[in-house]
């Protein structure tokens, strides 16, 4: 899998701000981690792919980040949001995380392609100061 710092590296080298790029990058270490852990059981090896793709646009850099992988089959935009308001001990393990995708980015589409997942996510990042 790629090192999710190249993909922070890639966003500020075209010009995006630290801050967003920052978090695409936690984004990405998300997305890559629940795949990892989620996607295949009992350890069996796996097919996963990450697209990185930024636009300069007029006041931003439109950035999509785009993961394909072969696991079973995970809609994460139909996930059930978490009950934020429950107490800890009261709260269901996971979750936290799609939270945290959905806050940090603009939109998030997910489609199965054949055996595959195919999940992308879009954030208008700010350019970085000159």
């Amino acid at each position: 899998m790629p090192r999710v710092e190249s993909i922070e590296e890639f966003l500020l080298g075209v010009g995006c701000a630290p801050a967003a790029a920052q978090q695409v990058a936690i984004v990405a270490e998300e997305i890559l981690t629940n795949i990892a852990r989620d996607a295949w059981g009992g350890g069996a090896p796996g097919y996963c792919v990450v697209d990185v793709v930024a636009t300069p646009a007029e006041s931003a850099i439109e950035v999509s980040l785009r993961t394909e992988d072969d696991g079973v089959a995970f809609d994460p935009t139909q996930a059930e949001k978490p009950d934020l308001a429950a107490s800890l001990e009261d709260r269901e393990i996971g979750g936290l995380g799609i939270v945290l995708i959905r806050n940090m980015t603009d939109t998030q589409t997910y489609s199965r392609v054949g055996t595959r997942n195919v999940f992308e996510i879009t954030k208008s990042c700010a350019r970085a100061e000159p």
